[in-house]
C-alpha cells in the first residue's frame, strides 16, 4: 500500500517534474561536478599503485618482489646460501629497496631487529624509531627497525619464510619519511623467497671439491 500510495501522489507532480526550477537545476549541475571532482581525485591526481608507486613484479630462481617500475637492479651477487637483490631511483638513489634472503636463519626476527638497532646505536646521527611487530597483509607477523641516519630514513623488515627457515630481510632506504612511508609496506609483503631456489638446496649446488674439466 506505500508504494501505491507514493504513486498517486506522484501523478499531480508529473507536470512540475519534467520543468524543475532553477534551484533543483543548481543542485544537479552541483552533484554532477562533485562527481566529475571525484573521478579526477581517484583516477588523476591519485596514487596508481600501492604507496604511491607504479609496482611491477620482479622473479628469478630464489626471489620475488615488487619493485617500483623504472628503478634499476643493482645486479648484486651474493654467496652460495644467500640470495640477494636490489634497486634504486635513478633520479634520486637514496630511494631504494634491498631484499636479502639466507639460509640457516639462525636468530629469530625479533633478535636479528634487536641485534642490529644495538650496532647501529653506536654510529653519530643515529635517530631510532619505532622497534616491534608489524602485522603485514595476509597476517603475516614481522620485526620492524626504523631510523635515520646521515639524511636517509630506513626500515628493515625481518622475517622467515619457507621450512626449512629461510631468514629474509627487507630494507627500504628514502630521502624522507614522507617517501619512506610509500615504499616499505609495499616491499615487505611483496617480497618472498623461492622455497627450493638453487642458493638454498643442497641437491642444487655443484660439488666444488670435483675439478673443472674442460673439453680437450
Amino acid at each position: 500500500m506505500a508504494v501505491m500510495y507514493r504513486r498517486r501522489r506522484a501523478r499531480p507532480e508529473a507536470a512540475a517534474a519534467s520543468h524543475p526550477e532553477p534551484a533543483a537545476r543548481s543542485l544537479s549541475f552541483l552533484a554532477l561536478g562533485l562527481v566529475l571532482v571525484a573521478f579526477i581525485v581517484g583516477f588523476v591526481v591519485a596514487p596508481r599503485g600501492p604507496g604511491g608507486f607504479l609496482l611491477s613484479s620482479y622473479h628469478d630462481s630464489n626471489l620475488w618482489a615488487v619493485v617500483p617500475v623504472g628503478w634499476k637492479d643493482e645486479g648484486l651477487v651474493a654467496p652460495f646460501g644467500t640470495a640477494k637483490a636490489a634497486w634504486f631511483d635513478t633520479t634520486n638513489p637514496q630511494d631504494s629497496e634491498t631484499i636479502e634472503a639466507k639460509v640457516p636463519a639462525g636468530l629469530s626476527p625479533q633478535r636479528r631487529a634487536d641485534a642490529r638497532a644495538a650496532q647501529l646505536h653506536a654510529l653519530k646521527g643515529y635517530v631510532q624509531g619505532y622497534l616491534g611487530p608489524v602485522t603485514l597483509a595476509g597476517d603475516r607477523t614481522v620485526w620492524l627497525l626504523q631510523y635515520s641516519l646521515s639524511g636517509t630514513d630506513t626500515a628493515v623488515f625481518e622475517f622467515n619464510a619457507c621450512t626449512p627457515a629461510i631468514a629474509m630481510t627487507v630494507t627500504a632506504d628514502a630521502s624522507s619519511g614522507g617517501t619512506l612511508a610509500k615504499e616499505d609496506d609495499a616491499f615487505a609483503a611483496g617480497a618472498e623467497p623461492v622455497c627450493d631456489g638453487p642458493d638454498f638446496s643442497s641437491a642444487d649446488r655443484a660439488d666444488l671439491a670435483l675439478p673443472l674439466t674442460l673439453p680437450s
